[in-house]
């Protein structure tokens, strides 16, 4: 019960990350095949999409929801007027936290990225560059069994209503 009132407070977190995947596949000419903006179960929504030709378009398709997600969430962080939990600031909050809290990259995501890596460092030696990339979103989804991504939208919030504001 409690893990489908939870998914149901992040639903708008989970299509704005698929659509952000969705976007960086737009972008990067990448056919999609199947796109899920949300269910109930794990995961709570995919892209399928083809594999991409070059190491950039797969980390630009995997970094998308944290790129797209961040920077929604610190927008609506930042339009937050004190005191925080008035009238229209609730919407505000509950659509920054259900995008702050859906901002990391999935463990699949990851997979796929080092997939891709360890296909393309033969024809691009410059792709070792990007294996930190990688190291960082296993750690980030790792770390998420412990809440990390709770401390993230944190963050964002800080920065939002404590840095850009001022």
């Amino acid at each position: 019960m409690r893990s489908y009132f939870y998914a149901l407070l992040t639903a708008p977190g989970v299509v704005a990350h698929e659509l952000a995947h969705a976007f960086f596949c737009w972008l990067a000419q990448v056919k999609i095949y199947r796109i899920k903006l949300f269910q109930f179960g794990n995961p709570a929504g995919y892209v399928e999409h083809q594999e991409p030709r070059k190491f950039y378009q797969h980390a630009f398709i995997s970094f998308g929801p944290l790129l797209v997600n961040s920077f929604a969430a610190m927008i609506l962080f930042a339009g937050i007027e004190r005191p925080w939990l008035g009238n229209a600031n609730a919407i505000f909050v509950w659509l920054a936290l259900a995008l702050g809290l859906n901002a990391i990259p999935s463990s699949g995501d990851a997979a796929a990225l080092w997939q891709q890596s360890l296909r393309s460092v033969w024809r691009n030696p410059f792709v070792l560059l990007g294996w930190p990339l990688v190291g960082l979103l296993y750690v980030l989804n790792f770390l998420k069994r412990w809440h990390v991504d709770f401390l993230y939208t944190t963050f964002l919030f800080w920065l939002a209503v404590f840095v850009l504001k001022e």
